[in-house]
């Protein structure tokens, strides 16, 4: 029987022809059914097992093995630990009340799913629809992994070449936040971004042997004198500098001599109410990634972005990964959780599992334990938790998108509708999280809506 015949859970037992499945049909009209139903499940679980051990059937007597087994409770849809969320949620409300005028922060790391920008795109256009455009965010020109973005044109010359993927690693792996750094080492070089905003940052780094740069807004620079990279220790640093006209900007910079200039990214924000959402993703990352980077300088930007909330979403690359275990994994993630939090301690925290997998069986068989430890992950560290995979509807759930369009042909990723829908359900569940954590607050119908 195909997933497409029954939207059940099943039980498979390791025969000595071979694995057999059990499937089980839920009726889901109710919430009390729902629950009769994981209660049905758990006592017809515990009687095959009793069955099997004591006549065999067929079975192995020495040791049954079981790969999957009936699930607890249907796949979980809400986020999950919404109380952390509470810096967040008071930063959007002080949004919405008109009592913040400077933008809300969103960071959001992860692997391909993130680094593409659709996911996040239709996140961040929910997000400023209802709350504001803050501006285009973190951009790291020349960036070979991002689509397009509408109101955003980002470039530079050929002289500049992006380290930190493509076999392009820095011995110091200063790459800021992004992942990767934007390095030329000639005299007139130029990158460039253009987007809308009055309010503009420049992430850079200092070194032995650094050269010298200008940075221009319109043309015009912005600097006193030109900007010296040249530094005995190596350091992130930043510019802030501001337009009296919040409109469309371009922001250059030019490297003036040789030496070593490498920009870690470009900031261009609205200072008025609104939300920001800075993508900064990586094809085929894991969350391990992060360790990778110089700490320090990750640290400096992170504290001078001053985040309101920032997501980590991995998990699709390591669940293939020769010796991955839950245990292991929800250290891993744990950690990585309190370093973020060490780093910009006003941020609210929140971890995204990935979306299923069913390219490989393997990836199949390990998905649901690859939520359970991001899911104890997240509680350990004090962030919330969101499942991308439950939201789908669990496992198998890629075979049923993928034939509706919704997945794509690797059975990895998602078509673009299937991102969209995939960020509605997310949206709807953050949201439905706001209003629940405000109750007394004046309700607005578009953010409240379940």
């Amino acid at each position: 029987m195909s997933t497409l015949e029954s939207s059940g859970e099943f039980c498979q037992i390791i025969f000595k022809n071979g694995p057999r499945k059990l499937w089980l049909a839920t009726l889901t009209p109710s919430s009390e059914l729902v629950m009769m139903t994981a209660v049905m499940r758990k006592l017809l679980t515990s009687f095959l097992l009793s069955l099997f051990a004591v006549n065999g059937f067929g079975a192995d007597k020495r040791i049954l093995s079981f790969t999957g087994i009936f699930a607890d409770e249907p796949p979980r849809r809400g986020i999950e630990n919404a109380a952390t969320l509470q810096n967040f949620f008071r930063a959007l409300a002080d949004t919405r009340s008109g009592q913040r005028l400077e933008p809300v922060r969103i960071m959001h790391f992860g692997d391909s799913h993130v680094a593409a920008d659709v996911l996040t795109a239709a996140i961040r256009h929910r997000f400023q629809q209802d709350f504001g455009d803050g501006g285009a965010g973190f951009i790291v020109p020349k960036n070979p992994m991002t689509t397009r973005r509408p109101g955003v044109t980002t470039g530079a010359t050929s002289g500049w070449v992006i380290e930190g993927i493509g076999g392009r690693v820095e011995p110091d792996r200063i790459y800021g936040p992004a992942g990767i750094a934007l390095s030329a080492n000639q005299r007139d070089e130029r990158a460039w971004v253009e987007a809308a905003g009055n309010h503009f940052e420049l992430y850079y780094v200092r070194q032995p042997g650094g050269g010298r740069i200008d940075v221009l807004l319109d043309g015009a620079s912005v600097l006193d004198s030109p900007l010296s990279l040249l530094s005995p220790a190596l350091e992130a640093a930043h510019l802030f500098f501001d337009s009296p006209a919040n409109a469309r900007h371009r922001i250059e910079i030019r490297t003036l001599s040789s030496g070593k200039v490498r920009i870690l990214g470009i900031v261009a924000e609205r200072i008025a109410p609104g939300v920001v959402y800075d993508v900064l993703g990586v094809n085929g990352a894991r969350a391990s990634r992060i360790l990778g980077w110089n700490q320090p300088a990750l640290a400096e930007v992170l504290a001078a972005r001053k985040p309101d909330l920032i997501v980590l979403e991995y998990g699709t690359n390591e669940i293939t990964d020769a010796g991955w275990t839950p245990t292991s994994y929800q250290r891993l993630l744990a950690g990585i959780l309190r370093r973020l939090h060490e780093a910009a301690p006003q941020a609210s925290l929140l971890l995204i599992g990935p979306p299923d997998r069913s390219d490989l069986a393997i990836a199949a068989d390990k998905m649901s334990s690859m939520i359970v430890a991001q899911r104890r992950a997240a509680n350990a560290a004090g962030a919330a938790f969101w499942s991308s995979y439950d939201a789908m509807g669990g496992a198998e759930a890629m075979n049923v998108w993928t034939g509706q369009g919704l997945g794509q042909a690797d059975h990895v990723h998602l078509t673009r509708a299937g991102y969209n829908r995939l960020a509605d359900y997310f949206y709807q569940d953050l949201t439905l999280a706001f209003g629940n954590a405000a109750p007394n607050r004046r309700r607005n119908p578009t953010l409240d809506r379940s």
